[in-house]
């Protein structure tokens, strides 16, 4: 028999799924109170019993969303490392893990909260704002490390820095993700994924 506890965990799952479902097909602002309790076949008293707003809504599933993009990132760093000793090669295995990745994702395209909630972001208060700013400076910081070691065994044929290279393929993913879901071609972001990829193998091959 499922405990007070499992349920309560189990309706706020339900309630996050179902809202971050609508929010990337409408956006925050496009997604009622009544649209997610219409989708979760809840009571308002059920939802405010886990959530105090809207808004409070809108942070949780932003917080689930950024921890759950990071642990998949270390996941698939962990597993490049352990399938290439040299760095650079690690990076390209880390790259078409993400690819892999995304090809698994179902139809239609999702795209991405972060970028849905960038340009929503008079919907939110400044610490949500400063939330999402954060998670990119991570996205960055992870990759500009995986650069970093690449740098230290191989010299680039250009003028790049690890950051630069850092801001490049997050700004790459993001656009792609934008992209991909208005022309609802999910190998969009893949093939970008690919052509950075090749670019890497330009910048630091033999």
């Amino acid at each position: 028999m499922a405990t007070t506890t499992t349920k309560g965990s189990d309706t706020r799952d339900r309630i996050l799924d179902a809202a971050q479902a609508l929010v990337l097909e409408r956006g925050f602002a496009g997604t009622s109170l009544d649209d997610i309790l219409t989708a979760t076949k809840l009571t308002k008293g059920a939802f405010f019993h886990h959530f105090r707003s809207k808004a409070d809504l809108g942070r949780t599933l932003l917080h689930r969303f950024a921890e759950r993009d990071i642990a998949a990132f270390d996941d698939m760093s962990r597993r490049a490392d352990a399938l290439a000793e040299d760095p650079l090669q690690a990076a390209i295995v880390f790259l078409k893990l993400l690819e892999d990745d995304l090809r698994s994702l179902p139809g239609p395209f999702p795209g991405c909260m972060l970028a849905s909630y960038v340009y929503e972001r008079a919907q939110f208060d400044a610490e949500t704002q400063e939330f999402i700013a954060e998670v990119f400076r991570r996205w960055s910081a992870f990759f500009e490390d995986k650069f970093d070691q690449v740098m230290k065994t191989r010299r680039p044929k250009i003028p790049v820095t690890a950051r630069d290279l850092a801001e490049m393929i997050v700004a790459i993913l993001e656009g792609a993700f934008i992209l991909s879901r208005a022309y609802d071609d999910a190998q969009l972001i893949i093939r970008q994924s690919e052509l950075f990829r090749r670019h890497l193998q330009l910048v630091f091959g033999d």
